[in-house]
């Protein structure tokens, strides 16, 4: 088994959709062997930016099953468990281990809102039945759930937990959680402030960008850990831009997915099909998402 990601990024691959609910094989293959060769720090499927609550239970099976096979122990393959049934978490981790995944990423269940105690029973009675490390997935804008410093701190003691990816969205409790956690590896979601996690005690990023321009990320990293400012700063801009140009052009909801999804494709790497219930972008939001492509297109190829 591949050792897990400690620092680095670790892109949270989208699920190309040749249709509904069937798999863009080539996409899905070009996507993360772009990743791979960018020099990324693992690869992660069925999370937020993979649609993972929206695919079916055969579809979540073959994506992991072919993204192992892509990576062939090159890089470490994470498994999104962003499961409301705990039935379903274990079978879902239980195939993944069998494919050959080196880790698993657990949100709180959804849904039904619950209490910090309740959080954490429900991972003490999940987490020492899974096969496979895990990474404790704090992303309360979707699940309602948040996972505080705190609960971070006392789910940390498991021996089967690994590390954290927040995509909280608060620098704060980042650094408070930093502060509980000195030795654990903190993986930060969103992209247009991962110059400010990183100062604030982030270890890498899981970032959607990095569907689209791996190398900038990568870079952006590199630039963060090796004291570059001014390079980093400037790298960050840039990623600023894919938020406000490329998300921002579906206002409300998921842009984000929208922005990459419709990107890969004008990219010509792979199908832009979202998962149902989400559509497809066109119109105006369509046009806009294709210039910038083309514009941060060509600043990412000068990095």
């Amino acid at each position: 088994m591949h050792s897990l990601p400690r620092n680095g990024i670790t892109p949270p691959l989208v699920t190309p959709l040749a249709a509904s609910d069937q798999l863009d094989i080539q996409g899905f293959g070009r996507i993360a062997e772009r990743a791979i060769a960018a020099g990324v720090t693992g690869l992660f499927v069925l999370g937020t930016t993979g649609e993972g609550p929206s695919l079916s239970r055969e579809l979540k099976r073959e994506v992991v099953k072919r993204c192992c096979e892509i990576a062939s122990g090159r890089v470490p393959v994470l498994v999104g468990l962003l499961e409301a049934s705990t039935d379903d978490a274990i079978r879902l981790a239980e195939f993944a281990a069998e494919a050959g995944a080196s880790g698993l990423v657990w949100t709180p269940p959804f849904y039904f809102p619950i209490s910090q105690d309740a959080v954490i029973q429900c991972a003490e009675r999940l987490i020492p039945r899974l096969p496979l490390p895990v990474y404790l997935y704090n992303i309360p804008v979707f699940t309602k759930v948040p996972l505080e410093p705190e609960t971070l701190a006392r789910l940390a003691l498991m021996p089967n937990v690994c590390g954290i990816k927040d995509s909280g969205g608060d620098l704060i409790k980042l650094a408070r959680t930093r502060a509980l956690l000195p030795g654990i590896p903190i993986l930060w979601g969103p992209e247009e402030v991962l110059l400010e996690a990183m100062e604030a005690g982030a270890d890498g990023g899981v970032n959607g960008g990095a569907n689209l321009f791996p190398e900038l990320y990568v870079a952006l990293y590199e630039a963060i850990r090796g004291g570059q400012k001014k390079r980093a700063r400037e790298l960050q801009d840039l990623v600023g831009r894919i938020g406000r140009e490329i998300y921002g052009a579906a206002p409300g909801g998921p842009g984000f997915i929208f922005g990459i999804k419709c990107g890969l494709e004008d990219l010509g790497v792979a199908s832009g099909l979202p998962a149902e219930p989400l559509t497809a972008l066109d119109g105006i939001p369509r046009e806009q998402v294709r210039i910038a492509i083309a514009e941060i297109a060509r600043l990412a190829a000068n990095i």
